[in-house]
């Protein structure tokens, strides 16, 4: 036998691009906690009850500029890993939502008063360049602000 032909198969094999990550319920599930940013679109869009604007795209002069207001505003930051409610699926898989809720809090560096919070959430997720990610998100408080 010669080893040629099981080498060239080899290597064809392995130069085979990956299958693209569509989304699924699983996926989203696995991945809803993971602050990956490689699990972002580029053109992303944040929203959140400590923002005075949304935040559209990765390193943005915004999303530098909110990150440093909130850095400087904070710290003892925690959160609980989201509670998903409930993952929607188109049938294609190239969109999907999901929605719950989750558990943070923090310390005013000003004024030392602990906050404890429990916002909702909704994120859009949708394949971009071959994989399932976070196209939008949005968090807000439950209750009374």
């Amino acid at each position: 036998m010669r080893p040629f032909p099981l080498v060239l198969a080899i290597s064809l094999f392995l130069t085979v691009p990956a299958v693209a990550q569509k989304c699924t319920e699983q996926f989203i599930r696995a991945n809803i906690n993971s602050s990956d940013r490689k699990l972002l679109t580029s053109d992303t869009y944040f929203f959140s009850g400590a923002l005075e604007k949304p935040i559209i795209g990765l390193d943005t002069p915004d999303s530098k500029k909110a990150d440093e207001k909130i850095n400087h505003e904070r710290k003892n930051e925690k959160y609980d890993p989201l509670k998903v409610e409930r993952v929607v699926v188109a049938p294609s898989g190239d969109m999907a939502y999901a929605y719950g809720s989750g558990h943070g809090s923090f310390d005013e560096i000003e004024t030392g008063k602990h906050i404890e919070f429990t916002p909702a959430f909704l994120m859009v997720w949708r394949t971009d360049q071959g994989s399932c990610k976070i196209a939008a998100a949005i968090y807000e408080p439950e209750g009374e602000k």
